[in-house]
């Protein structure tokens, strides 16, 4: 059984800059359209992808991993990548965390903690190519994901002023962490917007909702 559903969300968009929205939706549906508004401001274009988990945003960690947060820097220790973290980190030696958008890509990888230097200090076993900086790390989902490989469910570009994106017809089930429970417990969809101008804008969303009874 299937029902209609929608829901505008209001974001303040800065020029160039990806930024992760949470589109309120059921944990499962199919996606039939997507309008993009802009409020105000010149007009300008800008890109859009809509995923079934947060984390596939290259601006936001998954939900309910067991730790997570931002990456300060990552610098030489003996040979290997000392990552200083935002935040206390509680990983222990043996710990893996994965790490994403830092400035160096070499360290966009999973890391195995090798020695606790603070709670905020690691060093681990990747090797150190050059001093990097920024991106977040977070410990792996409960379930890794093997199926699907991609997490994207509608990718668009927004032309100059507003994007009408109608038929989508595209199923989706909210896949953070690939564990059952959570994922019945949030919104289904993320979405990645990079606007190219500093404005408001609208992203109304439509879906039939599944409904198990």
């Amino acid at each position: 059984m299937a029902s209609g559903y929608s829901r505008i969300v209001t974001v303040d968009g800065t020029a160039a800059t990806a930024q992760c929205v949470e589109l309120p939706t059921p944990p499962r549906g199919t996606l039939e359209r997507i309008i993009i508004t802009q409020l105000d401001g010149s007009a300008g274009a800008g890109d859009i992808s809509v995923y079934n988990r947060k984390g596939a945003c290259s601006t936001a960690n998954d939900l309910n991993v067991a730790e997570s947060g931002s990456v300060l820097t990552v610098d030489d220790e003996g040979g290997f990548a000392r990552v200083l973290f935002g935040a206390d980190h509680n990983l222990i030696v043996g710990a893996t965390f994965e790490v994403k958008g830092c400035s160096t890509a070499a360290y966009n990888v999973t890391h195995t903690v090798t020695t606790v230097m603070s709670s905020t200090l690691v060093v681990t076993d990747v090797t150190y190519t050059a001093g990097g900086a920024g991106g977040l790390w977070q410990t792996p989902p409960f379930i890794s994901t093997s199926s699907p490989a991609s997490h994207l469910v509608y990718s668009g570009s927004l032309a100059s002023g507003s994007l009408q994106a109608f038929d989508i017809d595209r199923g989706f089930e909210n896949r953070d962490n690939q564990s059952e429970t959570m994922r019945a417990r949030h919104a289904g969809l993320w979405a990645e917007f990079t606007p190219a101008t500093t404005a408001t804008y609208e992203i109304a969303i439509t879906c039939e909702a599944d409904s198990i009874i």
